[in-house]
């Protein structure tokens, strides 16, 4: 089974991003063909120096970089680091950065898309 986890909640304001890594780690974990895409938002996951300890908040740029031990796969959308001026030496090592063409074409290739959406 291939599964597409796809992220697009900021990182702390709500618990959306943190539910999406416990499904990815533990899809991934069960030998899951897992990979996940920060979208919209959730691209502000993947911006490494974060300091959430001040707002007494686990770090998870650093939780999603330890996917790679799940052998689960992290892209960030091009657009959507484009539209918050988010440059690629800002981010967590991850496994690339696509655009919404290659996005579609991962979606049609996989067996099982999971959304985690923030707000409403």
């Amino acid at each position: 089974m291939k599964v597409l986890v796809l992220v697009n909640g900021a990182p702390y304001g709500t618990a959306t991003p943190a539910e999406a890594f416990r499904t990815i780690s533990g899809l991934a974990g069960m030998d899951v063909d897992t990979t996940c895409v920060l979208v919209e938002d959730g691209v502000y996951v993947a911006l490494k120096d974060q300091n959430p300890e001040t707002i007494d908040m686990q770090n998870l740029a650093k939780a999603y970089e330890m996917l790679k031990d799940f052998n689960a796969r992290v892209y960030i959308l091009k657009e959507s680091m484009e539209e918050r001026g988010i440059k690629e030496d800002e981010l967590i090592p991850h496994d690339g950065i696509i655009d919404r063409a290659k996005l579609r074409e991962m979606i049609l290739e996989k067996h099982c898309i999971i959304s985690f959406v923030s707000g409403g």
